[in-house]
């Protein structure tokens, strides 16, 4: 019953305009979906407090890049890049950063594919659900920001397999996951398989997600 509530109360939350304006300091117009953020996001929120980077990209940016212009509202003279697999996104994000007049760049990429420079800091909050219901997938016109293969894992490896060639000397690197999907024990596994170092995990009370700080 508890569980219920909670799943209630947190789908509210992630839809209002009010409080995605009091939390993030963006206005909503137009959107995709009803999420408009989730609990994964709000731990990087918490992580990208610690930063000055000058370049950063927010990578799988959703609709409204919120992670790219809440970083460029934040720290006006950065650079600040938004990718996303979808258009659709693509094209909301740009004219919510417009209508928050946060000039931050915003294009289509599927991960890294339209990127050709080097950034002080990725952050990158990947789909993580198990894919284990592909009638479950097909039901999702946006199915692709939600799973990630049989483990919930497959995109988290790919992107940690190309990272590397996109970080300037020194970068950081913010991966966001779940813990409810994927247990932490399997994200170190595949973060040390990749060769990158843990410098600290960030969590949030009442929040089942991490950011898993690597450098």
């Amino acid at each position: 019953m508890l569980g219920k509530i909670y799943l209630s109360l947190l789908c509210f939350i992630r839809s209002s305009k009010k409080i995605t304006y009091l939390i993030w300091g963006l206005k909503i117009s137009n959107y995709c979906h009803s999420t408009f953020w989730d609990l994964t996001t709000l731990v990087i929120k918490k992580e990208l407090g610690f930063f000055n980077k000058i370049n950063y990209l927010d990578m799988g940016c959703g609709q409204f890049a919120i992670l790219g212009q809440y970083y460029k509202k934040n720290r006006p003279n950065s650079f600040v890049v938004s990718v996303d697999l979808y258009k659709d996104f693509v094209n909301n994000s740009l004219e919510n950063s417009k209508n928050n007049k946060n000039a931050i760049e915003i294009f289509q990429s599927d991960l890294f594919e339209n990127i050709h420079n080097k950034f002080d800091l990725i952050s990158f909050n990947p789909p993580y659900v198990p894919n284990t219901s592909k009638k479950e997938n097909d039901k999702d016109q946006y199915s692709k920001i939600r799973y990630s293969g049989i483990e919930g894992t497959d995109i988290m490896s790919i992107f940690l397999e190309n990272a590397k060639k996109f970080l300037s000397n020194k970068g950081i690197i913010l991966l966001g996951i779940n813990n409810f999907y994927v247990s932490e024990e399997s994200c170190l596994k595949i973060i040390d398989s990749h060769g990158y170092k843990v410098k600290k995990i960030t969590k949030m009370s009442f929040n089942t997600s991490a950011v898993f700080v690597l450098e």
